[in-house]
């Protein structure tokens, strides 16, 4: 005959079980945090025994390992950033090494088009990289509207005064010329000639093709993770190899 003690501990297990009631030990970690890149953005790492987790929306400042044009970038191009100083909870846990690689590659170019629109470049991010060469997949994208890389849009709006800036000189040039030509008073054709050339500017300006994405060596970009991010613990690295396999 059952005694009570193994009837209420069988249906205290009845009951976790139809509650879906994990056991505790299945959540034995603590969470840490990241230096916000921008302010409110979600920040929080999963620390364990052995592993640490860099969780979905994360964002990453990461820099350019050379110098970037997307006029001379073509679809399928690898492309290399830097974490030079790595990355260290506030907590003070190290997650990625100083020197860590994390590896793009392109997955399409839009070129420059008329009406000042700017060349687009849509850019997955597949691999981190520690400096010991060992390699972690993951799936991030650029953190800005529509995960796209583009120039300003206040860039193409300065080549737009540019255009006018110079073909108003241009114009007031060629009103003063038409001027002397003519033996009319010069002042009445340089005020007739600039708004010609600023308007005549301002419309080049504004139907010729936009920019291509540049960046020089060094330069940052923000990145969001679309997934989590395993990583084992740099000091269990350090102590106990059997941790990476």
């Amino acid at each position: 005959m059952l005694s009570i003690k193994k009837i209420i501990a069988t249906l205290m297990l009845i009951l976790l079980a139809s509650a879906n009631v994990t056991p505790a030990l299945a959540y034995d970690y603590k969470i840490e945090h990241i230096k916000p890149v921008k302010k409110n953005a979600f920040n929080q790492i999963n620390i364990m025994d052995d592993e640490a987790v860099i969780l979905q929306h994360n964002l990453l400042k990461i820099t350019f390992n050379s110098n970037f044009n997307s006029k001379t970038a073509v679809v399928g191009e690898r492309v290399d950033f830097s974490l030079k100083e790595g990355l260290t909870t506030i907590e003070g846990t190290r997650l990625l090494p100083e020197g860590t690689i994390i590896c793009g590659v392109i997955q399409k170019i839009i070129k420059p088009k008329v009406f000042n629109r700017n060349a687009k470049v849509y850019m997955v991010f597949d691999k981190v990289i520690f400096p010991s060469g060992e390699t972690f997949e993951f799936c991030a994208l650029p953190n800005t509207k529509g995960n796209v890389l583009k120039r300003s849009s206040w860039a193409a709006v300065g080549k737009a005064a540019a255009w006018t800036v110079g073909l108003f000189g241009i114009g007031a040039g060629a009103g003063a010329a038409i001027g002397s030509a003519a033996s009319a008073a010069g002042t009445g054709c340089l005020v007739f000639g600039m708004p010609i050339g600023g308007g005549v500017g301002l419309l080049l300006g504004v139907i010729t093709p936009g920019l291509h994405y540049k960046k020089k060596v060094g330069k940052p970009i923000v990145i969001e993770l679309q997934n989590e991010l395993v990583l084992p613990r740099l000091d269990c690295i350090q102590t106990q190899k059997d941790c990476i396999k």
